[in-house]
């Protein structure tokens, strides 16, 4: 008479098991640090609106200062395009990424661009247990 259970499940391997949570940790990582490349750009974004005022004021003082500021607001506005595509691909894939992109060139409806995916991905986050501040989470500690 064999010893050995017939209907014993079989032995699995360890790293079979662990690969999707890995792969869970690292999406919730790209989201952490897409978003809050987003929530920086928004910030920046929001910094800038005062800031073309008070320029504009001091523009005939300061003749540097006409043309730093566009190009300080190009560099921002860069910035969040690619945040914003970073962030959209992760959750919509790249093809519908163009098209928030695409958004984002219409004045308005890129900053309700950004804080929406930006809130969409504090939802994800929080949904899976991860705290969430003003800059979005700490990517390193997922």
């Amino acid at each position: 008479m064999s010893s050995e259970n017939p209907y014993q499940p079989p032995e699995t391997n360890s790293s079979i098991t662990e690969e999707p949570e890995n792969q869970d940790q690292d999406r919730l990582r790209k989201i952490a640090s897409a978003q809050r490349q987003v929530n920086i750009a928004v910030l920046l974004y929001l910094g800038f609106m005062p800031l073309n005022i008070v320029f504009s004021e001091l523009a005939a003082q300061f003749p540097l200062a006409v043309i730093l500021l566009p190009i300080s607001i190009l560099i921002v506005f860069l910035f969040g395009i690619i945040s914003v595509y970073r962030l959209a691909a992760i959750f919509r894939g790249p093809i519908v990424a163009v098209f928030y992109v695409l958004g984002f060139l219409v004045p308005l409806l890129g900053l309700l661009l950004l804080v929406s995916i930006s809130g969409k991905a504090t939802k994800e986050l929080r949904n899976n247990g991860i705290k969430v501040g003003l800059l979005g989470a700490n990517p390193n500690t997922i």
